[in-house]
């Protein structure tokens, strides 16, 4: 035998098995001689044995005590021994402390050297907790297990109500257990709990005491043995902790508590023993200097440290698959990497080979299989086929995930369950739901599908994992190893054929993959399907849909993947997901020719931010799409569909009974939803403004189909329950009733979701497990399923005429509602109900007002015209509706001397508390001869000619400021009068040789450029040195304060109402981000419909109160980089179009709207033709009126005495490679494109994917500037030749970049 190994014995109670480990890394033993236990230099004589074996935890992942040598590094042994001396020789409570994330405290991960002992790997809460059920199944000790997360309770600590024989019965949970029966209770995730719940057992930790809610109390054995009171703890009974700690969290613990535990930080694993293990646990079929690779590799790839076991199944996945798969693929698949990389079809180098019943052919009816959804399901077979039982499938929404985990199911002949999953679920939830007996009334406790699964050996779909708080997903962790404990005390051995898919979509900002998550699935990433095989799947399913539109649409599909804008959900809003393309084609096979307008009502184009509007309609264009409506509306065909579709109704009151004058924009709409029901969309998506008429739609159409409805309105505190049923309690018992989206599925009705936005996003998500997969669970047990028989009580049929029509309105400022468009209109078959037409607008006010003059309604229906297209523009935020205009008909008909200001300013005097919003309603209101008392009508004229072309008279000498005329007469050609203009020397406009420009407001004469250039150096020289002297002095003289307030005041005038609605939707997204939301288990509040069961026992926290998130977090700041052109050309020709008095006017609205808000750091950056870079304004910086005029004042001065020049290229580069991800940057610029030879090539950097940049601008020669701009990609570039517009345009890119 080799004199480096040495060989140790653990003897159990029936053998004694044999192994050999290396003595240079394992120094201790473990024994086990007749009855005592020996690790190292420990041993305890008769260790505690328990009476109730199946307590015991198996050796999980192991077939037998033979691999635990191979289980677990040697130099691991001695974390075995401090435990055993704590729990048996000391009788002390433990706990095993690790770091969740060693991202932020990287410990030095050095190169592996041919020692291997240099390079560690960390032990990760998987380890640890294998560690401590090793520990457990090694010395015999019973356990109870409490998963510690933001939910857990008093409840979940003592002792839990229940109701038998209706008396309330007190059932101890598993620390109580653990104490009476001297059980070993592993807490998991210490941390985890919220504030003050574990000081519960702070007494039972030090005292061994705790009272119990039934009047009991437990005592420590020795005051029992003292007075025979109480109820004796065992003397066996300890506590053993798992916790992670990041550095400098030690105060996470809350000091009582830490105080009463003895800690250990489980060391991490030499790289050399972990390719021990890794030797030791392999097939044989890698060679070393394979397992070494993958081992260096994965120690070397991780910063948040690795699993030893994730590592092993690593080497178990590369074994089976080595000549389809890299070893960093394979590291991928088990999250051992730095990037959140996983295992993708590119990772496939050659086809997977599987055993023959590993892989099932018969696919799904209606599942079309390419390579990309076959090469996915055998990633996910390849990681069931390699170990194991949980495979996490993330992807963007749209592609196919949920479709392939059902089919690749079916394929396997297995019977699969949904659990759609939202935020509301807590740890459990996901295991089992809390009902009472329909019979007898005692409470029970119902499996979940995953439970079922995991018990039965089926499959499950856990839809939604990325919905989950971490604490509540890492609380399945045991579970997916191979042990279950449940919440009603039981538990079970994982059934080895349980297999579990898991289906997210990808982090954003906040990744919840965290390292514990990470450890517990296999993951495979999923990606949108090549042009080829849509085709192929897309041809498949709708045969009759004609080649030609098959590529146009197509061809719009690649088009809008490769578009980028400023928000990452308008981003997503605007793709061509699967769902999407069926959608259309299912659509455009029956109307081709109408293929723009389906498209356009699928993004719903109307409802985008402008710039996303534009780029949308742009990529239409370019693919040939005519969104034209040029054929006239098959009345007759309508006319069949209502004939073909009618309904006998079994109860004439669901069917609505509008009153309903019909539009032609109403008609088409009406048309497109019967069209997409006859296809067979089984969800359609309604949206429109308030007003337009879309309940009227929807209840005329559905008394037309004589259809019968069930109605659902939706608000803020709509739940998931009460979307599902609606419990009550009678007779003692917990009975649910079916609510109106189940009643609708059982009977085939109508389900219309009204106000579906104002409801919680996740709770209407839930609805697309019902959509999309046809299966929904309920509360009390039930199921909602397609296709099944109703043999089976507990299954709902649901009816083949059900069908889902929900109704939204945008999500845009200033409608409150959250953005569902985005989350998952692709789910849905989209409708846009259009603003009612004039001829139809005036038809309506005429049946409200038969004793209103019709040219007086003809007035109304214009300025509500008026109105409709200033919101259309931006210039003003509120959608003004036609139910507003009803009202001023309504008022003038019963009451015509009130006058017609009278009823309009019923409608308006919301809006009277805004002055600059009251003045421009006045303004419109004004333009149709209605005058307010209070309105002001007096107009400002702006603007002033040019001059012509100017001779100088005298030759450029010396330059001076110039004599100053008391009288300001206009100066042309000379070198005398300050102010002149087309002269020589002095300081003026459109001349030469002078040393700054100076306007005084006269029409500008200009010289010509061969003209200046006869200045001599000499001259030049001498003007750009008076130049600068004059700068510094006006800017010391600014910094002396001597402030201009009727200019402040006069440029602020002009922006007032941009800065009022600038704040308003700034204001508007704070309060949206700070929304508070149900904080369950309460003691105080509003009963919580999902814990009536808990309230029939007695429970105390059953209620629920809004409050603000314990997890919410301060975003960090955005940053916005304002960078403003402040060169020569401004100030010149500020007097033919005042582009500087814009550029002044829309910095200020931004300064104002910004200021004082924390959530940005706002920059100004002027550049001119001295600089690139000006720095104005620092986030630093208190921008009151003082400052801010200071800023304007000196950009003023930049350009009155800056030399010409331009450096707009050099400053976008400049601000783009300085930025950070995420920053807007917005750049103004009047530059000469032809002078400066600026070319698209120059202002690539517009399209870096790491900011928002946009670039306006605001001055042209000739169309220069607009050919330029129409040729950047994605609507990074516009030019602004209506100055007054400037403002607005900044406001808009502001506000769509931070929605």
């Amino acid at each position: 035998m080799n004199p480096m190994i040495m060989s140790a014995t653990i003897r159990t109670r029936r053998r004694a098995v044999s192994f050999y480990l290396p003595c240079r890394y394992f120094t201790s033993l473990i024994g086990t001689v007749d009855n005592s236990v020996t690790i190292g230099d420990v041993t305890v004589n008769n260790p505690p044995r328990g009476d109730s074996p199946h307590l015991i935890p198996p050796l999980l992942r192991l077939s037998g005590f033979h691999e635990v040598n191979a289980s677990l590094p040697p130099c691991h042994v001695s974390h075995l021994r401090w435990m055993m001396q704590k729990d048996l020789v000391l009788g002390q409570d433990f706990l095993l402390l690790g770091t969740p994330n060693l991202a932020r405290e990287r410990l030095n991960v050095l190169q592996m050297d041919t020692s291997l002992l240099k390079t560690i790997i960390y032990s990760s809460r998987q380890f640890r907790r294998q560690l401590l059920l090793l520990y457990a199944t090694l010395l015999g000790r019973e356990i109870e297990w409490v998963s510690i997360t933001r939910d857990t309770s008093e409840a979940d600590l003592k002792q839990r109500k229940e109701v038998s024989n209706n008396r309330t019965r007190y059932v101890n949970q598993a620390p109580v257990r653990a104490a009476l029966n001297g059980r070993l209770l592993i807490l998991d995730g210490l941390e985890k709990a919220e504030r003050n719940v574990l000081p519960t057992l702070n007494n039972l930790l030090e005292n061994r005491e705790l009272p119990l809610d039934d009047g009991s109390m437990l005592v420590s054995p020795d005051v029992f043995a003292a007075h025979g009171l109480g109820i004796a703890v065992h003397k066996n009974f300890r506590v053993a902790a798992l916790a992670s700690l990041s550095v400098g969290e030690s105060t996470t613990l809350d000091p009582p508590l830490r105080s009463r535990f003895q800690a250990r930080l489980v060391s991490p694993v030499s790289v050399g023993d972990m390719l021990v293990n890794a030797s030791a646990r392999s097939t044989g079929i890698l060679s070393t200097t394979q397992l070494k690779d993958i081992v260096q590799l994965a120690a070397g790839e991780s910063p948040h440290g690795v699993s030893l076991e994730s590592v092993h199944d690593s080497v178990k996945y590369l074994e089976r698959h080595q000549q389809s798969i890299t070893s960093v693929a394979a590291l991928n698949a088990h999250g051992i990497n730095t990037t959140g990389e996983m295992i993708g079809i590119d990772d496939i180098k050659d086809p997977l080979r599987f055993n023959e019943n590993d892989r099932g052919n018969n696919n799904m009816l209606n599942f079309v299989e390419t390579e990309t959804t076959k090469a996915v399901q055998d990633l996910i077979v390849a990681a069931f086929e390699s170990g194991k039982r949980a495979v996490a499938v993330v992807g963007p929404k749209g592609c196919y995930k949920s479709a392939i985990a059902r089919n690749l199911a079916h394929s396997s002949g297995e019977k699969v369950e949904l659990m759609s999953l939202h935020p509301d679920i807590t740890d459990r939830d996901l295991l089992m739901a809390r009902g009472t007996c329909k019979e007898s009334g005692n409470t029970i406790w119902r499996e979940t599908p995953l439970t079922r699964a995991a018990r039965e050996g089926g499959w499950v779909i856990l839809d939604g994992i990325d919905r989950l708080r971490s604490d509540t997903l890492t609380s399945l962790a045991l579970l997916m190893e191979s042990l279950a404990i449940l919440p009603d005390g039981s538990r079970f051995r994982v059934s080895d054929r349980f297999r579990c898919i898991a289906i997210g979509h990808p982090p954003r900002e906040k990744s919840w993959i965290t390292p514990e998550v990470r450890d517990m699935f296999h993951w495979v990433r999923a990606t949108p399907l090549p042009r080829k095989e849509l085709q192929q799947l897309l041809t498949t399913m709708f045969p009759d849909l004609k080649k030609e539109i098959l590529n146009k649409i197509l061809n719009l599909q690649e088009r809008l993947e490769e578009i980028v804008v400023d928000n990452v959900g308008d981003t997503e809003s605007m793709r061509l997901t699967l769902r999407r393309l069926k959608h259309i084609c299912r659509r455009a096979e029956q109307r081709p020719s109408e293929l723009g307008r389906i498209v356009h009502s699928t993004l719903m184009t109307g409802f985008l931010p402008d710039w996303e509007r534009g780029i949308v309609e742009e990529c239409v264009s370019k693919c040939g799409i005519d969104v034209t409506d040029t054929t006239e509306r098959d009345l007759g065909s309508f006319d069949h569909l209502l004939t073909k579709y009618k309904r006998k109704s079994s109860n004439p009151l669901l069917v609505p009974n509008p009153r309903f004058e019909e539009s032609p924009g109403q008609a088409k709409v009406m048309r497109d939803i019967l069209e997409a029901h006859s296809v067979g969309e089984k969800a359609l998506l309604i949206c429109g403004y308030q007003g337009v008429g879309k309940n009227k739609i929807v209840d005329h159409l559905l008394k037309s189909l004589n259809c019968e409805r069930e109605y659902l309105q939706l608000h803020r505190d709509t739940t998931v329950q009460s979307l599902l049923l609606s419990p009550s309690v009678e007779d003692g018992r917990v009975v649910y009733h079916d609510s109106p989206l189940v009643r609708a599925a059982k009977f085939g009705r109508i389900l219309v979701l009204d106000e579906a936005d104002k409801a919680p996003v996740e709770v209407v998500a839930l609805l697309k497990g019902l959509i999309e997969d046809g299966q929904l669970s309920l509360p009390d047990g039930r199921m909602l399923h397609y296709g099944e028989n109703i043999s089976n009580p507990d299954i709902i049929s649901i009816h083949e005429d059900f069908s889902i029509w929900a109704l939204v309105n945008p999500a845009t400022y200033p409608f409150h509602g959250n953005d569902l468009s985005k989350e998952m209109s692709d789910v849905f078959s989209c409708h846009t109900v259009p603003p009612m037409d004039i001829e139809s607008h005036k038809r309506i006010l005429r049946s409200y007002g038969d004793n209103v003059p019709p040219k007086l309604i003809d007035k109304i229906v214009k300025i509500w015209e008026d109105l409709r297209v200033a919101q259309q523009d931006g210039s003003m935020t509120y959608p003004f509706s036609i139910r507003e205009s009803v009202n001023v008909i309504k008022h003038l008909n019963s009451f015509p001397n009130d006058g017609i200001e009278d009823a309009i300013e019923n409608v308006i005097s919301f809006d009277r508390l805004d002055q600059a919003l009251s003045k421009h309603l006045d303004d419109v209101f004004g333009v149709h001869g209605i005058f307010f008392s209070h309105a002001n009508v007096a107009k400002k004229l702006r603007g002033r000619p040019e001059g012509g072309v100017s001779t100088p008279k005298t030759r450029a000498s010396e330059p001076k400021h110039g004599k100053i005329d008391p009288q300001n007469e206009p100066h042309v050609g000379g070198n005398t009068w300050a102010g002149g203009t087309g002269g020589s020397d002095t300081a003026g406009l459109g001349g030469r040789g002078g040393p700054y420009r100076l306007d005084l407001g006269h029409p500008v004469h200009q010289i010509s450029d061969a003209m200046k250039a006869e200045v001599s150096e000499e001259a030049a020289r001498r003007a750009r040195e008076m130049a600068a002297a004059a700068l510094k002095n006006k800017l010391k003289e600014l910094d002396m304060g001597k402030l201009d307030w009727k200019r402040y005041n006069n440029l602020r005038a002009q922006v007032e109402e941009q800065i009022s609605q600038l704040t308003s939707h700034l204001k508007d997204l704070k309060t949206r981000s700070v929304e508070r939301v149900w904080m369950k288990k309460q003691t105080s509040g509003e009963l919580d419909e999902n814990r009536i069961v808990d309230a029939l026992a007695g429970e105390r926290d059953v209620f629920k109160r809004r409050g603000k998130p314990s997890d919410a977090y301060a975003n960090n700041p955005i940053t916005i980089k304002l960078i403003v052109d402040i060169s020569a050309s401004m100030y010149r020709f500020n007097g033919y179009d005042q582009r500087l008095e814009r550029l002044l006017e829309a910095t200020l609205m931004m300064m104002d709207s910004l200021r004082d808000d924390k959530r940005f750091k706002f920059h100004i950056i002027g550049h001119n033709g001295s600089s690139a870079k000006i720095p104005l304004v620092n986030p630093q910086m208190a921008l009151d009126e003082a400052t801010q005029l200071r800023v304007l004042e000196c950009m003023v001065a930049n350009t009155q005495y800056t030399y010409a020049g331009d450096n707009t290229v050099d400053a976008i580069a400049l601000a783009v490679a300085e930025a950070t991800m995420g920053e807007l940057i917005i750049i103004i610029s009047d530059a000469n494109l032809e002078r400066y030879a600026i070319t698209i090539d120059d202002l690539a950097p517009l399209q870096s994917p790491n900011v928002h940049a946009h670039l306006i601008f605001i001055g042209s020669l000739g169309d220069e500037a607009a050919e330029l701009a129409s040729i950047i990609p994605n609507k990074r570039a516009q030019v602004c030749f209506q100055s007054s517009q400037l403002p607005l345009i900044l406001k808009k890119i502001v506000t769509n970049a931070l929605k």
